[in-house]
């Protein structure tokens, strides 16, 4: 019986016995070699980029959405690296609220702003470090959990070509919102009673000085001059107070102090009038405590001209609109002719009927009574030409427009009540020398209910100053640089012009004007793509589902942080959709 036993094959000699030693010193020199060549290889398992922290921290539980996510590493970051971060919550992928990762100026930690809310629930961290030839250093994930809802995000939408939709409303802070209160009713308030002393004081300047020379010799004429100059200061400070904390976005408090005045000189032809007027109607005092100055040749000409330039800055409440100059021009006019007319009516109501008296009483009577005829006609006239130059044909489709209405309603009804008393005093006071007990109690009555429904109409306009006429666009003083036209009406059916301005470094407003289709878009957004060396892609939603328009405030606006030539891609979905139709402008 025979034994096979396997034999491995022999390939190679056997070697010497001082031939093995060498063999491994060889080797050994090799590896140094090679180590000395590539040092960064021998060091890389002890020295390799890792990551110190993250937030949120990983297995935490977030009551509400994070708002970045902030990963810390134990060594400065190479100029080359590169670092990606991904998020996926319930097995979504988030993306579209990530930013660019933003890296700090030690390089050593990694911020990612979240633009929008992560959903309640589970959510995963990826994220991966890479050099710059996109080799991975080190890579890895961690989890979190979001336990409740999002808060909803209000989204205003309009069909309507002619709303305008702001975009972004700048943030107010819980301590700002709580100090700041309202200063609308305040506003309201000052401007009624600035507005009705500087138009009394006039008016009743005017009538002394062509009707009444007598005026200044009765006390109670000085008394009630005083009243409404005191009346109009109060009334002027306290509409600059509430005029300044509202155009500062400040509380009511904080405006009380007259450098917060100073910012209305950025409020235009408005602000200057508020400031310019206080100065006129505090420099009126000096007429309205010695009215004779109206009548002595001296002294008119600065006694008329302190409390009309007071007058004319009233007029400069609303110089916005169409014909600009024009409005100015005919405001003017109005707020003088209305002046004469209710400062004059308030004047015959309080004091010159206000007991018995000589012939001065009655020809004063008759006087005003001539002079205010023309005064209604210029005040209704201007007033219909401002009614077309800001309404126009809008009366019923516009806020402004109705309120408009119910204060013609009520300037029809001072008319009727004007010039029926009219017809009394030329029936009644024609022939008469002196002003009896019975003529004067019933004049005084009919005179001073035309003098309060003169009081309703200045409520009226003092309403109508916080509202936006049809016709004033409030985009006017914006200054869009750029106009880019997106036209896909073949493929998606959208067709859309985007204004830009003032395309410069810095903050940015932008216009949509969508006209096709009239409904059914959504998802309009806009993306700006930056030329070489801009930090980040701005992506900014436009709350817009059909033909209409939509702003954002340069105040608040788009910050462009490169001049070049960026990218705007314009998407949206709505018969079919448009991918990121694209188109550049100029920054400088």
């Amino acid at each position: 019986m025979a034994t096979v036993v396997g034999v491995s094959l022999r390939t190679s000699v056997p070697s010497w016995p001082g031939v093995r030693p060498l063999t491994w010193l060889g080797l050994a020199l090799f590896a140094a070699a090679a180590v000395v060549g590539n040092p960064s290889q021998a060091v890389a398992q002890d020295s390799a980029n890792t990551l110190q922290s993250i937030e949120p921290a990983d297995g935490s539980s977030l009551p509400a959405s994070p708002t970045k996510i902030v990963l810390s590493f134990n060594q400065e970051l190479g100029e080359d690296d590169v670092v990606t971060v991904s998020v996926a919550c319930n097995n979504e992928p988030q993306a579209e609220v990530l930013s660019l990762p933003d890296i700090d100026d030690d390089r050593l930690v990694v911020s990612v702003v979240l633009k929008g809310s992560l959903p309640k629930g589970a959510c995963t961290i990826s994220w991966r470090l890479a050099d710059g030839l996109g080799e991975t250093i080190t890579n890895d994930f961690s989890t979190f959990s979001v336990t409740n809802e999002p808060a909803p995000e209000a989204v205003t939408a309009t069909t309507d070509p002619l709303i305008r939709v702001a975009v972004t409303a700048p943030p107010v802070s819980a301590d700002e919102g709580a100090d700041a209160g309202s200063s609308g009713g305040a506003l309201w308030l000052g401007r009624l009673l600035s507005t009705a002393g500087i138009m009394v004081l006039f008016g009743g300047l005017a009538l002394i000085s062509v009707g009444w020379p007598e005026g200044p010799e009765y006390v109670v004429t000085v008394r009630f001059l005083r009243a409404v100059w005191l009346v109009a200061l109060l009334g002027t400070v306290l509409y600059l107070v509430a005029y300044a904390a509202s155009a500062g976005g400040t509380s009511f408090g904080s405006a009380m102090s007259p450098g917060a005045w100073l910012d209305l000189q950025d409020q235009g032809w408005a602000g200057w009038g508020a400031l310019l007027r206080l100065v006129f109607v505090a420099a009126s005092g000096v007429v309205a405590l010695r009215p004779e100055r109206i009548i002595d040749p001296a002294t008119a000409m600065g006694a008329w001209g302190v409390p009309g330039v007071a007058l004319l800055t009233v007029a400069m409440s609303r110089v916005e609109g169409p014909a600009a100059l024009v409005g100015l021009l005919v405001g003017a006019v109005h707020v003088f002719a209305a002046a004469i007319w209710i400062g004059g009516v308030a004047l015959v109501a309080r004091v010159i009927l206000a007991g018995p008296g000589e012939d001065d009483l009655v020809q004063a009577t008759r006087r005003f009574s001539q002079v205010s005829v023309p005064a209604m006609a210029a005040t209704a006239i201007t007033g219909i030409i401002e009614l077309w130059r800001l309404d126009g044909g809008a009366l019923f489709s516009s806020g402004h427009g109705r309120v408009l209405l119910l204060k013609v309603i009520v300037v029809a009804a001072m008319v009727f009540v004007a010039m029926a008393v009219r017809q009394q005093v030329a029936m009644r006071l024609d022939r008469a020398h002196e002003l009896s007990v019975p003529l004067a109690d019933r004049f005084r009555r009919a005179f001073g209910a035309e003098a309060m429904l003169g009081i309703v109409v200045l409520a009226f306009s003092g309403w109508l100053l916080a509202l936006t006429p049809a016709k004033v666009d409030p985009l006017a003083n914006f200054s869009f640089t750029r106009e880019i036209e997106f036209n896909d009406a073949a493929t998606s059916g959208v067709v859309a012009d985007v204004f830009i301005g003032p395309a410069t470094v810095g903050l940015n407003g932008i216009k949509v004007e969508v006209t096709e289709p009239q409904t059914g878009i959504t998802n309009l957004k806009l993306r700006f793509i930056p030329p070489s060396g801009g930090r980040w892609i701005i992506e900014q939603e436009i709350p817009l589902t059909g033909a209409g328009t939509a702003i954002l405030d340069d105040s608040v606006g788009l910050p462009f942080d490169v001049p070049g030539t960026w990218t705007l891609e314009f998407v949206a979905s709505a018969a079919g959709a448009q991918p990121g139709a694209a188109r550049t402008f100029e920054v400088f």
